[in-house]
C-alpha cells in the first residue's frame, strides 16, 4: 500500500517497506527513487493543476491527479510498465517540446537533450560530461558524489552509460515511461526544464571530474568524509 502526502506544491507517493530496488538506473520505468527504509515517487501537484487544459479533467482535477500518478507509481513499482502503455504521438509530442527546447547551454557547454519515445518509453535524457577508461580510482569516488548529488534533484535519476571501447558518459535523465497520456503531456515540459537546470548546474562539474587527463590535485585525491553532523552531535 503506498502513502500518499502533499507538501510544498508536490505530490510524495512513498513505498513504505516495499523496495524499489538500490540499482534504480537511468532506464527503469517511471520516477521511483530508492531512500532508506523503501522508495519515493514525486510529482509538482501545483505546477501540473496549472495545466488542466492538456489534463483534460473537468471535475476534482487534483483527486484526479493524484488517482492517476498513484496508479502510474503503483504499475511501475517493480520495474515493469503494462504491455499496451504507449507514448503520445510523436506530433504531439513535438508541440509541447519544440526542437530548440532540448539545445542545453552552460557557457561553453552546449548539449543537445535527447527525447526518447518509442512503444514502451518516454524519457528526457543528456550527457552531463563524458569519461575514458580507465578511470582512476579517486575521480570513480568523485563520480560518485557526483551521481549522489544530480540525483538529490526532484524528478532526476543519474547513472553511468558505457560507451564501449570509449568510456562512457555521466547522465541524467527524468523517465515518463507509463503515465497516462494526461500526465505524460502536462509533465514533459517540466521536466525539460528541470533537466536544463541540472545541466547548466552540474555539467562543468562533471566535465572536469570525468576529463582525468586535466591534473587537479583535489580530484586527484579521494573525497573527504563529512563529518560535519558527527560534530553537530557533539557540540
Amino acid at each position: 500500500m503506498l502513502t500518499t502526502t502533499i507538501e510544498d506544491g508536490w505530490l510524495k507517493l512513498a513505498s513504505g517497506s516495499r523496495e524499489v530496488g538500490a540499482d534504480r538506473d537511468l532506464d527503469a520505468p517511471g520516477l521511483w527513487k530508492p531512500v532508506r527504509g523503501g522508495g519515493e515517487f514525486e510529482v509538482p501537484l501545483e505546477t501540473m493543476l496549472r495545466r488542466v487544459d492538456v489534463l483534460d479533467v473537468d471535475e476534482d482535477p487534483r483527486g484526479q491527479i493524484v488517482s492517476m500518478v498513484a496508479s502510474w507509481a503503483e504499475q511501475t513499482i517493480d520495474g515493469g510498465v503494462l504491455r499496451e502503455w504507449a507514448p503520445p504521438p510523436r506530433e504531439r509530442l513535438d508541440e509541447l517540446v519544440p526542437a530548440a527546447a532540448l539545445s542545453f547551454r552552460s557557457g561553453s557547454f552546449i548539449e543537445p537533450a535527447r527525447l526518447v519515445a518509442d512503444a514502451g518509453t518516454l524519457r528526457v535524457q543528456v550527457s552531463l560530461g563524458r569519461f575514458e577508461d580507465p578511470m582512476p580510482k579517486s575521480r570513480r569516488k568523485w563520480v560518485a558524489r557526483l551521481l549522489a548529488a544530480v540525483s538529490s534533484l526532484r524528478l532526476v535519476r543519474a547513472g553511468l552509460r558505457a560507451r564501449p571501447g570509449h568510456g562512457g558518459s555521466i547522465e541524467a535523465a527524468i523517465d515518463l515511461t507509463g503515465a497516462p497520456a494526461p500526465i505524460a503531456e502536462a509533465l514533459l515540459p517540466v521536466a525539460v526544464d528541470a533537466l536544463r537546470h541540472c545541466f547548466v548546474f552540474f555539467v562543468p562539474t562533471a566535465t572536469l571530474i570525468g576529463d582525468a587527463g586535466c591534473p587537479s590535485r583535489l580530484l586527484d585525491a579521494s573525497p573527504i568524509r563529512n563529518t560535519s553532523s558527527t560534530r553537530s552531535r557533539k557540540t
